[in-house]
């Protein structure tokens, strides 16, 4: 008979900092081209844009994109002035 202990669920995928075991993998598939690139690649073969780690599923992690992000809270920032400038200044 087996009885639930109450314990936590460990996933043996899992390594002690959270990330997935990139060992069970030998290659990387690009998010961008769905090219098959070496683990270690840091940019993909096909496409040559930047790529990361792999993850849980085989495929390489798309890395953030701070200028974009900064772009565009600096385009929210000037819409919501305008709005202020052309509807709420007295």
């Amino acid at each position: 008979m087996v009885t639930d202990s109450g314990g936590p669920i460990v996933n043996p995928d899992k390594q002690s900092n959270g990330k997935p075991n990139s060992a069970k993998y030998t290659t990387k598939k690009c998010p961008y081209c769905n090219a098959h690139m070496p683990l270690r690649a840091k940019v993909c073969t096909d496409c040559k844009k930047s790529v990361g780690d792999v993850d849980e599923l085989g495929f390489a992690e798309k890395p953030a994109d701070f200028l974009g992000y900064l772009i565009t809270g600096l385009c929210i920032v000037g819409f919501i002035i305008f709005m202020w400038w052309g509807f709420f200044r007295e």
